[in-house]
């Protein structure tokens, strides 16, 4: 009889200990609400080449500042994710680089991709795509680099009020590698 009544005295507590820890709990570590920052990556370029030993650089400028690539990974608008160097130091077997910005400022906006180490290796076929954060696609194309150091424009075109402006996406060749 004693040995039933501290049993059930146990069962009682630890019961109790249950109810408390399922009544408190939730009010300790309470479900978060809505995050307030918005996630980076207003717009997004990325490239992408045959696997192997092949070095392809991607390239972008923002309106108002120097252009953004592997010996410059950020900029007051546009950030490098990786400099994606072939099979060197990767052990994926992808050759991939993207970029994305902070903000959108008005004017217009350069993605190009260069030949960096690609001798022996040319004609080399860079898929490019410039997306917006909503998912929208704003240009998905194929350059081919033809030659070592050559440097192509895959896109340009000109943002206002965070919208690309209709009729301005052209694939005219400008510099920024080089251009300060």
């Amino acid at each position: 009889m004693i040995r039933t009544l501290i049993q059930d005295v146990l069962l009682a507590m630890l019961l109790g200990v249950v109810a408390v820890v399922m009544f408190i709990l939730p009010s300790v570590n309470p479900k978060a609400e809505t995050d307030p920052i918005d996630p980076p990556g207003n717009l997004v370029a990325s490239a992408a080449w045959p696997a192997g030993a092949i070095d392809v650089d991607l390239w972008v400028k923002s309106p108002g500042d120097e252009a953004v690539g592997y010996s410059r990974k950020s900029g007051k608008v546009w950030s490098l994710l990786r400099d994606d160097l072939g099979t060197s130091n990767d052990l994926s077997g992808l050759n991939f680089e993207s970029a994305f910005t902070r903000g959108l400022p008005d004017g217009e906006y350069v993605v190009n991709v260069r030949c960096y180490g690609c001798a022996g290796k040319v004609p080399v076929p860079v898929s490019v795509e410039v997306r917006l954060a909503s998912g929208e696609l704003v240009w998905s194309g194929v350059v081919t680099l033809v030659s070592e150091k050559q440097e192509k424009t895959a896109l340009r075109f000109v943002m206002r009020s965070g919208k690309v402006v209709p009729g301005s996406a052209s694939h005219v060749f400008r510099e920024i590698r080089g251009a300060k």
